[in-house]
């Protein structure tokens, strides 16, 4: 799976997947052995673990804020999340193993919706901020604006069939970026932000247990972000 954007304008990014699934009452016996299981795939370094009496956690770092990979596992959830990218490719070949792992031991699920989110910061031609939200203004038809309310910031939200996004100016230690990407190695680059999720539910006709339908939900993510990006890196 080739990477959709150049990395270069990439300032921060977060990937989700998300499977949620029948309850699968045999997890309460195996959670344990699960957690061996997924560790042994090296997929995370270092990796912390919290069990609970329903769900279990492993992370690549005791402190929430300090986690760049994530693996959560519920009795009728699966999520992987991850801010320390290398390719897509890497990333779903991750989620890959991981998915095969949980099935190993759990059986078949029964997938009833796959989701994914995509969030980040991204390059723009300008580092002004007035700029870019000036640009993002003359994007709008002008009636949208009253002229009594001045616009100091945007963000602008778009829901559409099977998904959503977000997009708007990033100023320099954007609220967005502390919330979303609390790290110390953040890049707090002024440019756009984007929150991109989309996500597909099982119909009587659709079946969405077969890894392929995940890997078509993370595409559409995909190319949501790419047609962002590709739109208002000008700015």
């Amino acid at each position: 799976m080739k990477d959709n954007i150049d990395s270069t304008k990439i300032f921060n990014r977060k990937i989700i997947i998300e499977l949620r699934f029948k309850p699968v009452p045999k997890f309460l016996d195996t959670k344990g052995t699960l957690i061996g299981d997924i560790e042994k795939l090296g997929i995370i370094k270092n990796s912390h673990w919290i069990l609970g009496d329903s769900a279990v956690k492993i992370s690549d770092s005791e402190m929430e804020s300090s986690e760049r990979n994530r693996i959560h596992l519920e009795l009728n959830r699966l999520s992987f999340v991850s801010t320390k990218i290398d390719s897509i490719s890497d990333f779903y070949g991750k989620f890959e193993k991981i998915y095969n792992v949980v099935k190993s031991s759990l059986g078949e699920l029964d997938v009833i919706r796959i989701g994914c989110r995509i969030q980040g910061s991204y390059k723009t031609k300008s580092t002004d901020f007035e700029s870019i939200l000036c640009n993002f203004k003359e994007s709008f038809p002008s009636g949208v604006f009253v002229e009594n309310f001045p616009v100091n910031d945007l963000r602008f939200q778009i829901i559409y069939q099977n998904g959503m996004y977000h997009i708007g100016p990033i100023k320099e230690d954007d609220p967005f970026l502390k919330s979303e990407f609390p790290f110390s190695d953040r890049k707090n680059d002024i440019g756009i932000g984007i929150d991109t999720d989309n996500y597909l539910l099982k119909t009587s006709t659709d079946e969405l247990s077969g890894i392929h339908k995940i890997k078509d939900v993370l595409i559409a993510s995909l190319s949501v972000e790419k047609s962002l990006v590709d739109s208002f890196c000008d700015f």
